[in-house]
């Protein structure tokens, strides 16, 4: 091969490697927004064990971690989870300090998280030693027996009003049928949250007098149950319109009678899929929230205090 057509392929090799590198940008480091710090005194062991505690208690929000001589520092995006992270670091008796970074040389106090952990445990997770001393039913029974009512009355009106056997849609009388079966499941929820929120000394006939007195008003054991709660104002339009449909239009001729001298009334409340379903949504959650709230509730009893709670005055004694 010439020299001439030697230095022309090394050419060409030259410029096909000097082309196949491409200059980029370098993308910019961005610091990342985790301003609060938890810094314990600890060694290398005990990281760990923190760094899956911060891992969890993080969870979807950012957060990293350092380790230094003697010191493991741990930085959180939520003040919340740094807080969190601090309360389980003194459970657990390591030294550490929880400051702000932003604040620059300012630390934050512990002591409310340190009477945070002081606080003795729920009274209701343990086991009763003593029978109740007050008359059937209390409250919490009572609050029971209504969440069952609210349960069954929800369901009923659903296999009705969803029913693919028979039309209780199209026809105003089997629609306004399977309505108060809605409105029933609506009521018993709200005066067995009632029963709930009742004072503890309210138990026996003056706590049942006490609820029956409601009646069928939802406007008025609406502003009961939910005394210092703020509804949004969709619900708490779809729960006043209850009280423009009553409870006792089971019967067609009712029922029609209702519909006739004012269409509007109807087709705001019965008439509107749309309503009915927002009822029915609102008990359904609000059925869910109402069984966490007495599973809190219950306890364990030993075998002696459940036969003496069985055995408990009543002010309704069997015929």
């Amino acid at each position: 091969m010439s020299r001439k057509r030697k230095k022309a392929k090394n050419t060409k090799k030259a410029k096909a490697f000097t082309g196949s590198f491409v200059a980029q940008a370098v993308p910019e480091a961005k610091p990342r927004q985790c301003p609060w710090l938890v810094s314990a005194k600890a060694d290398t062991a005990a990281f760990r064990r923190l760094y899956g505690v911060a891992r969890h208690y993080a969870g979807a929000s950012d957060r990293w971690c350092e380790v230094q001589p003697g010191e493991l520092q741990f930085h959180f995006a939520e003040a919340d989870v740094a807080r969190t992270f601090a309360r389980f670091c003194l459970r657990k008796g390591f030294d550490i300090s929880l400051r702000d970074k932003r604040k620059s040389g300012e630390q934050e106090s512990l002591d409310p998280l340190r009477k945070e952990i002081r606080q003795p445990r729920d009274a209701a997770l343990m086991m009763k030693t003593f029978p109740e001393k007050r008359t059937f039913p209390m409250r919490l029974e009572l609050a029971g027996n209504y969440s069952d009512d609210a349960v069954d009355f929800l369901h009923r009106y659903r296999v009705t009003f969803y029913s693919q056997e028979v039309d209780y849609q199209g026809i105003k009388s089997r629609r306004a049928k399977a309505y108060v079966d809605l409105r029933m499941a609506l009521e018993a929820l709200l005066k067995a949250i009632l029963c709930l929120r009742s004072p503890y000394s309210l138990a026996g006939k003056p706590l049942v007098d006490s609820i029956r007195r409601y009646s069928h008003d939802i406007d008025r054991l609406k502003r009961a149950a939910f005394r210092g709660i703020k509804l949004n104002e969709g619900q708490a339009m779809a729960i006043a319109k209850c009280n423009v449909a009553p409870v006792d239009l089971r019967y067609q001729f009712d029922a029609m009678n209702f519909r006739v001298p004012n269409d509007k009334n109807y087709y705001d409340t019965i008439g509107s899929s749309a309503w009915l379903k927002t009822i029915e949504e609102f008990v359904q959650v609000g059925l869910k929230r109402l069984r966490l709230a007495l599973g809190r509730r219950s306890k364990v009893v030993t075998g002696r205090v459940a036969i003496q709670e069985l055995k408990r005055p009543s002010d309704y004694p069997a015929a």
